[in-house]
């Protein structure tokens, strides 16, 4: 059998800026992802505790580094791991050459159609665990993935929902910064989406708090996965001097976030696992 081989699709380098920024951010991130991942891995040995049936086709919608794939891969019979981040897909294909039933693909996850014929359709089950919060928005990540889903084919879609990060968006806001924290979309607007695409479903949210010593390591621990907010990367030389951020911001933000947060350096993760199934038209 020969190796699987990366399959980069047109999509892959997307025109829409804030996608080509998310793609350049977690394609940075890729060599230490692993390192830097802990809640992340949590979130996701939740996510896997469903046991699915034995499928002919699942997908693993923003793969990253490839974590879920030892599982997937022993699991079913294919295995088509898909990220908008190549460096992402490059690790995954390194970490599991001992597969030989995973293809790799490069694409956007709003436009998975696009990716055809390379990504082979239909899709009996779309595993997805905290990537579709980059999506441009619920419907067109939804209905992107109905487009490759067979019909009554399943979605396991684990998604970083509102208020994440609420009260560190609250201290940034009260320092006139709001935009240095990513804004997610509710429970409620991803089931809307769920019934728009043609899905009904089951939905489950769970709440996961990562602690820290002080709040310079708290903030790492989401730039340093490639999760930060675009507009948050202060220190840019292209930025004006007016949007760098100052020791003297920071040690502000530092003091109101402490004040609401109980004086406990923490994030706050609320993510929904939304079990859905494609309705046969």
């Amino acid at each position: 059998m020969t190796t699987p081989i990366v399959t980069p699709a047109t999509s892959c380098t997307p025109n829409d800026e804030l996608k080509t920024s998310v793609a350049h951010r977690f394609g940075k991130a890729a060599a230490h992802y692993d390192s830097n991942a802990h809640i992340q891995q949590r979130i996701l040995d939740w996510s896997l505790r469903i046991d699915l049936p034995s499928y002919s086709q699942v997908m693993d919608l923003g793969c990253g580094t490839g974590r879920a794939l030892t599982q997937l891969a022993g699991r079913h019979q294919h295995c088509v791991a898909v990220d908008i981040a190549q460096p992402m897909l490059n690790m995954a294909q390194d970490k599991h050459r001992q597969f030989h039933n995973i293809s790799y693909h490069c694409a956007d996850f709003d436009a998975l159609a696009h990716a055809q014929p390379q990504i082979s359709a239909p899709i009996d089950c779309v595993f997805s665990s905290m990537a579709l919060q980059w999506s441009s928005d619920p419907l067109s990540a939804l209905q992107s993935i109905a487009d490759v889903l067979a019909p009554n084919g399943r979605a396991l879609l684990t998604i970083l929902v509102s208020p994440s990060f609420g009260t560190l968006r609250q201290a940034w806001s009260q320092i006139g910064r709001a935009t240095a924290v990513n804004q997610f979309c509710s429970v409620s607007q991803w089931q809307q989406a769920a019934s728009q695409a043609g899905f009904s479903g089951n939905y489950h949210i769970e709440v996961f708090v990562d602690a820290f010593a002080d709040f310079s390591s708290m903030l790492h621990s989401i730039k340093d996965v490639g999760a930060s907010s675009s507009s948050a990367n202060t220190h840019s030389i292209n930025k004006p001097a007016s949007t760098i951020l100052t020791k003297s911001d920071f040690a502000h933000a530092q003091q109101v976030f402490l004040a609401l947060n109980g004086g406990q350096f923490s994030l706050d993760y609320h993510v929904v696992q939304c079990d859905l199934t494609r309705l046969a038209k």
